[in-house]
C-alpha cells in the first residue's frame, strides 16, 4: 500500500522513478597442468600456465570488463536532461590451473595451493563487484543537466574514472598480498 502511494505520488509530481541492475557473468578457465614425477609442483605449474604478466608467470588470473548502458531523457519541465535508467554488465573470466599427477605428495600439495589461488582471484572480482555497484549508484544519482549530451558525457566520465580506480586497486591488491602469497598462494621451487 506505502508503496503504492509513493508510486503515484512520483508519477504525479513528474518524478518518475529511475531504474538500476547490474548483470553478473563469471565464467571459469582451467589450464591442464602435467606434474611428472621429480618435478616440483611451482616448475610444472609454470610450464604449464598461459597467464604471463610482461616477463612474470602467473599460475591464475581475473579479467574482466565493465559496461554500462542508460536511458534518459528530458525533464517534464524540458529545461534539463535526466536519467531514467542504468545498466551495469559485468563479465569476468578466472582463470586456474587443474593437475593431473600420479605423486599422491604432489596432488596434497596442489590440493592446499588451489583453495588458496582461488581465493586471490575472488579478491580481484570482488574488486570488480564492488565497483559495478559504485557505477550503478554514481550514475543512477546523477542530478539532471542541461542538455542530454552533458549528461552522456558526465555519465561516460564516471564510469571511466571508476573503472580506472579499480585496476588501480587491483594492482595495489597484488602488491599488497604479493600476488596471493599472503594469503597462502605460495609453492617453493
Amino acid at each position: 500500500m506505502y508503496i503504492e502511494r509513493y508510486l503515484l505520488l512520483a508519477l504525479m509530481f513528474g518524478c518518475p522513478l529511475a531504474r538500476a541492475e547490474i548483470l553478473e557473468t563469471v565464467d571459469y578457465i582451467k589450464y591442464p597442468v602435467r606434474h611428472e614425477v621429480g618435478t616440483s609442483l611451482a616448475r610444472a605449474i609454470n610450464a604449464a600456465t598461459p597467464v604471463i604478466d610482461g616477463h612474470m608467470k602467473n599460475h591464475s588470473h581475473t579479467r574482466w570488463d565493465m559496461q554500462w548502458r542508460y536511458t534518459y531523457d528530458k525533464t517534464s519541465d524540458l529545461r534539463t536532461c535526466k536519467v531514467k535508467a542504468i545498466s551495469v554488465t559485468l563479465k569476468a573470466t578466472i582463470t586456474l590451473p587443474e593437475l593431473s599427477s600420479k605423486d599422491d605428495k604432489v596432488i596434497a600439495q596442489f590440493n592446499n595451493y588451489l583453495p588458496a589461488l582461488k581465493k586471490h582471484e575472488l579478491g580481484h572480482l570482488q574488486i570488480a563487484q564492488e565497483t559495478a555497484k559504485k557505477i550503478d549508484q554514481r550514475l543512477l544519482a546523477q542530478a539532471a543537466l542541461p542538455s542530454c549530451d552533458i549528461l552522456k558525457t558526465v555519465l561516460n566520465a564516471q564510469g571511466m574514472a571508476l573503472t580506472e580506480e579499480a585496476k588501480t586497486q587491483g594492482v595495489q591488491y597484488d602488491v599488497q598480498t604479493r600476488h596471493g602469497q599472503t594469503q597462502g598462494a605460495y609453492l617453493p621451487d
